[in-house]
């Protein structure tokens, strides 16, 4: 009978997680076509009325308004307020800083230091990709961040993936371990969906999903912290995240993601070199 309950709740739990999967990839494409009529509607407005009503505490108040402004931001971009490519540079920034705050919460407050020596060279890694706003798109209006190859922006997006849901497993229970890997799985399949777009769509819009996904994960998961905490919990899962904080696990994490990252600047270095230009203020036309 016991064993028959812990099925039941296996398929619950899975059930729950694909349909909410499906739709943090959903929302997260719309969003990324449509900065406005998707942004506005999926993101923005939900992420002022979490901050509104939910009254969350400073840290989480302060993260979700750094990424609202992001997301208003891209608003006034796509409104062509001021030149897109300059928010894409400051997408681009925003990566390092987000990346290093993550990587020195795991150093000095949980002394994780071999998943800091992961995000040390993930942020380094940044120089290897290269965002451009889709002036010439056929739909929508988004921009992509790619490397000089394909296999660049693949070996990044991994590597980033794996780095951050050890971050996740060290600061969250597993609950919203398990929730995050919806939030970091949906940029993956979001770009899996679109790779019939050729040049428009594909791993380069990785960037721009993660970004979305990462908003909505904001307001989701202060708005709705205890419903995932209490559905998402499943026995097999807590211990396989326990098993992930062991040693040996952070010790083959960190190798690889080094790897990927060397592997990123080998290629690009290889490739052109990095490739950087400041784009005037001004929106082209104006």
């Amino acid at each position: 009978m016991e064993t028959k309950q812990l099925e039941n709740r296996s398929v619950e739990v899975l059930f729950k997680w694909i349909m909410f999967t499906a739709a943090i990839t959903g929302m997260a494409v719309i969003a990324a076509f449509y900065p406005i009529q998707g942004n506005v509607p999926l993101i923005v407005i939900p992420s002022i009325l979490v901050l509104i009503f939910c009254k969350p505490v400073f840290f989480e108040r302060l993260k979700l308004t750094t990424l609202l402004t992001m997301r208003i931001l891209i608003v006034l971009a796509a409104f062509r307020v001021f030149n897109p490519q300059v928010y894409v540079d400051c997408i681009m920034l925003m990566l390092i800083v987000n990346i290093l705050e993550a990587t020195f919460t795991d150093l000095l407050r949980y002394k994780k230091y071999f998943n800091a020596v992961s995000g040390f060279a993930l942020a380094l890694g940044v120089i290897t990709l290269r965002g451009l706003w889709q002036f010439d798109a056929p739909f929508g209006d988004y921009y992509l961040a790619r490397g000089a190859l394909p296999a660049i922006t693949i070996m990044y997006a991994l590597a980033y993936t794996l780095w951050n849901w050890i971050f996740v497993t060290n600061e969250f229970s597993s609950s919203v371990a398990l929730m995050h890997v919806g939030f970091l799985g949906a940029p993956l399949i979001g770009s899996l969906c679109t790779l019939g777009l050729g040049a428009y769509g594909g791993i380069g819009m990785w960037l721009l999903l993660r970004a979305n996904s990462l908003s909505i994960g904001g307001w989701l998961q202060i708005g709705a912290k205890d419903w995932f905490e209490r559905e998402f919990y499943h026995e097999k899962f807590d211990r396989f995240v326990t098993w992930t904080k062991g040693r040996n696990v952070q010790i083959v994490c960190m190798v690889i993601n080094v790897a990927l990252i060397a592997a990123c600047i080998v290629l690009m270095m290889q490739n052109g070199g990095i490739t950087f230009e400041f784009a005037p203020l001004a929106a082209p036309g104006k």
